[in-house]
């Protein structure tokens, strides 16, 4: 094969590639402008204290301070994934609450010393733990599309969660929020938040509760990026 030919065939793939590219944009732009092509929703804004007001298409996270159960710094995404497989082997489930340096938690607490338990549980694993103040700083949102509605709601539900510690009424809200809402083919994102909710609402010792209420932080991360394109 001459250079020639290398260069075309190099040129073709390229160019493939950038297609795809361009294809997959298009469906994630086509999903986040679905509204703007449909009747307005009165969507609400959630306020300080956890409730909701309309305000079209708008979504405010208010500022939220909790504490967790850091097990580990690392310099590299890979270290930190190695951590978390660990914990994964003992039936742990953590995740990655910053980056650069990538910071390992696990655990879910509204004061330090609710967290004192799961400390002395993850330590008798061998699994040592420093208990960590994470804020979030008020975080603004426009949602639209299919399942709009719900995601708003869900993650309202989740910020409060955060703000007050994990308890039956937020639970229980959530499950209201869930059967009023959701319809058969709801994001599938928001399907597993929901789940892990029902896990949660499983667990009758609180300590059991706090070792897996962080993942509701998790999920909530990842469906803003998800429905935002990162």
């Amino acid at each position: 094969m001459n250079q020639f030919q290398r260069l075309r065939i190099l040129t073709l793939v390229l160019l493939g590639m950038m297609a795809l590219g361009l294809l997959t944009w298009g469906i994630g732009k086509a999903y986040l402008e679905l509204v703007d092509h449909s009747a307005k929703v009165s969507i609400p804004q959630i306020t300080s204290d956890g409730q909701a007001k309309n305000q079209a298409d708008t979504l405010v996270l208010p500022k939220a301070t909790f504490w967790t159960c850091q097990i580990g710094v690392f310099q590299s995404e890979e270290n930190a994934q190695s951590c978390l497989k660990q914990l994964q082997e003992l039936a742990n489930d953590g995740g990655i609450i910053s980056r650069d340096p990538w910071i390992v938690a696990i655990g879910l607490g509204h004061t330090a010393k609710e967290l004192s338990g799961v400390k002395e549980a993850l330590a008798a694993k061998g699994i040592p733990a420093v208990i960590k103040q994470v804020e979030l700083q008020e975080r603004t949102f426009r949602v639209m599309g299919n399942g709009s509605r719900l995601t708003i709601e869900l993650l309202a539900n989740v910020n409060a969660l955060l703000q007050e510690g994990i308890s039956s009424q937020r639970l229980a809200q959530e499950q209201q929020i869930w059967n009023s809402l959701a319809g058969e083919h709801s994001p599938s994102q928001l399907v597993q938040l929901h789940n892990l909710y029902n896990l949660l609402r499983a667990k009758n010792d609180p300590q059991d509760q706090q070792l897996l209420g962080l993942s509701l932080y998790f999920a909530a991360t990842r469906i803003i990026n998800a429905f935002s394109g990162k």
